[in-house]
């Protein structure tokens, strides 16, 4: 038999001349067709993955807005914008992020990350579906900042889709070969996606949870363990201590070293608050430099009181930071569940007041909190939001009070005293509302008021003189960290159209010398301007002579304290001598304030004093009678 023989019979038959091309060409089709649909398979699956994958990007960063919206409510509340760029600063972590900005109600910016991230923000129609739009390779994504269930401002989100470009690129296929590897490329990356989805879902809990500075719990991971605490405790009739913890010197660190001195601080706070507490107590960073402390299972309030005296003690031991010795202290508040708050969010009020009291006690100290403590948080509340409208009302003026020649008994300038007269309150003292005004930052508009209004009354007074008067204006410390202070006191003059020594800036010593090193480059660049500079309540802190006579100052002002008892008072006396030959030794003026009696201006000018102040001269008096009193002592 041969071998044809044993071959399928249709084989047997007869072969057209074209029957071996159709044959070919139905298997060149076949294999054609195969990898057309492979190929358009493979097409198709990175098409829905690639949608997939977009999709996760927006509910990932949805879910970031949310986590960095939430810890920015009490920055955007408070206007705390070191704490706000630090919060927006903390999406550097996060490689997708091509910038964030967060703003409030009216559209103002107040933190940006990076710093210089200057995108014009979009209208909230440019949104196609309310809250996101996809747009030139990116996602750009609105989350709003909720306070007490209302909206108190945005964080908008610019984040990158690079990497889902990067691993859905497709490539042009030629052969079902390569349709094929092209296939179990897909299978690989449909692999690897969804392992990177997996580690960016890792990271956003952790994100979530953890405050990125210190490793601590954050304000998300702490209101949750507080509840947590509080429901254990309720079920178990225990009860719970809450400590809220704030730094009193921490922007000296951060002013004098830059930010990343700062976070090295902030670390070694968070550990040796970890060191103080037991095992089970739960520590958070709630942002900035604010930690707060969960003690559980207390069973008498001395427990407490006795984590606090220890927190104190250990926090206020130096931080050695970059070769140097910095010392911070910490005022605590303290709020226990039950018996001050039956829930987390009046506990956490509760401690923020205590905490407040400690402030006002002088700092370095613990206060437990007590009901009587919110009548005067409800007070500086009622103040603070009546202060935000007393310039656009009018409330604010000006009181003027004269400085004399001791000698010649001539007015040589004025001192401008800022009053507030509230249609709500009356007549606020500048010692209720001057520190609320710096804490709220509104110290920074008010004090540009006052020197506009103090230079253009100045302006009228000056017109017909031959001896030209000076004024002085108090500058606070929040005002003195403003950026390019210099340029914006110089702005302020020339708008003014007076000269520039015209004008005495008034520092207390206290502010002067909390960081010296920064404030020389200002004080320099103020008298290259011609601005006057003096150091008020000079005696009364801690002046190191070695910076002193580096200061580009003016004038000392001798403080009150040590002339009310002049002559008599022979410590007074011995102060007030020396403040004199010290400030003539440098050259500089030297000005006694609070002076009452004709036998303290005789004295101060035995002494050498060369100004004073005070009710022997004058009292405050508004700018309308300026001009009669003028007249009265020319």
């Amino acid at each position: 038999m041969k071998r044809e023989d044993l071959l399928p019979h249709t084989l047997h038959a007869p072969h057209s001349p074209h029957s071996p091309r159709i044959s070919y060409r139905l298997l060149f089709a076949s294999a054609m067709a195969a990898g057309a649909a492979l190929l358009l398979a493979v097409v198709l699956l990175i098409i829905v993955e690639f949608f997939s994958l977009r999709s996760a990007l927006l509910e990932d960063s949805r879910v970031k807005a949310a986590v960095v919206a939430d810890n920015l409510s009490a920055a955007l509340v408070f206007r705390d914008s070191q704490t706000a760029a630090e919060i927006v600063g903390s999406l550097r972590a996060s490689p997708i992020v091509i910038g964030a900005v967060l703003i409030d109600q009216d559209g103002a910016r107040l933190a940006s990350y990076p710093e210089d991230f200057a995108e014009p923000m979009p209208g909230p129609r440019e949104f196609a579906d309310a809250d996101h739009r996809f747009r030139n390779s990116r996602l750009e994504l609105m989350a709003p900042v909720m306070h007490q269930g209302t909206a108190i401002g945005q964080v908008y989100l610019v984040m990158s889709m690079s990497s889902v470009e990067r691993r859905l690129g497709i490539y042009a296929l030629s052969s079902s070969a390569v349709a094929a590897v092209a296939l179990l490329l897909a299978v690989g990356l449909l692999s690897r996606v969804r392992q990177s989805v997996r580690q960016a879902e890792q990271n956003l809990r952790h994100l979530a949870h953890v405050d990125p500075v210190t490793g601590l719990a954050n304000r998300n991971a702490f209101n949750e363990r507080l509840e947590f605490a509080i429901d254990e405790a309720a079920s178990f009739d225990e009860n719970v201590a809450m400590l809220l913890l704030d730094l009193d010197n921490f922007k000296q660190v951060n002013d004098t070293l830059g930010h990343q001195a700062g976070d090295e601080l902030l670390r070694m706070v968070a550990q040796r608050i970890q060191r103080s507490l037991r095992r089970d107590d739960v520590v958070a960073r709630l942002g900035g430099d604010e930690f707060a402390v969960i003690l559980r299972s207390i069973a008498e309030r001395s427990e407490a009181t006795q984590v606090c005296a220890k927190l104190i003690e250990s926090i206020g031991q130096p931080f050695p930071i970059e070769g140097q010795d910095f010392f911070v202290t910490a005022s605590i508040g303290v709020a226990f569940f039950p018996e001050d708050a039956d829930d987390s969010r009046t506990l956490i009020r509760n401690a923020d007041t205590a905490m407040y009291q400690a402030k006002l006690a002088g700092k370095n100290v613990f206060e437990l909190f007590m009901p009587a403590m919110n009548v005067n948080v409800k007070k500086r509340v009622s103040l603070e939001s009546s202060l935000r409208n007393a310039l656009q009302n009018d409330e604010l003026s000006l009181h003027y009070q004269p400085k004399i020649d001791l000698m010649s008994r001539q007015v040589l300038g004025f001192e401008a005293l800022l009053r507030w007269h509230s249609p709500e309150h009356g007549n606020v003292s500048p010692a209720d509302f001057i520190p609320i005004a710096e804490d709220s930052g509104l110290i920074v508009p008010i004090g540009e008021w006052v020197i506009t209004r103090a230079l253009g009354d100045l302006r009228v007074w000056n017109t017909s003189r031959r001896q030209k008067l000076h004024v002085a204006v108090n500058l606070s410390t929040r005002q003195l960290r403003v950026d390019n202070i210099t340029r914006r006191i110089a702005q302020l003059i020339g708008e003014s159209a007076v000269p520039a020594d015209w004008l005495e800036l008034e520092l207390t010593e206290s502010m002067v010398m909390e960081n010296v090193h920064a404030q020389i480059e200002t004080f320099q660049q103020l008298q290259e301007l011609g601005v006057k500079l003096a150091i008020d309540d000079f005696g009364t802190g801690y002046s190191s002579m070695s910076y002193l006579k580096r200061l580009p100052i003016d004038t000392l002002k001798i403080d009150r304290s040590f002339v009310s008892d002049l002559p008599k008072d022979s410590n007074g006396l011995a102060i007030a001598t020396a403040i004199v030959a010290l400030g003539h030794s440098l050259g500089l003026t030297v000005i006694a304030e609070g002076i009452e009696t004709t036998a303290q201006a005789e004295a101060l000018l035995n002494l050498g004093c060369d100004l004073g102040q005070g009710y022997l001269f004058a009292r405050p008096m508004p700018a309308a009678q300026v001009a009669e009193y003028l007249a009265a002592n020319a």
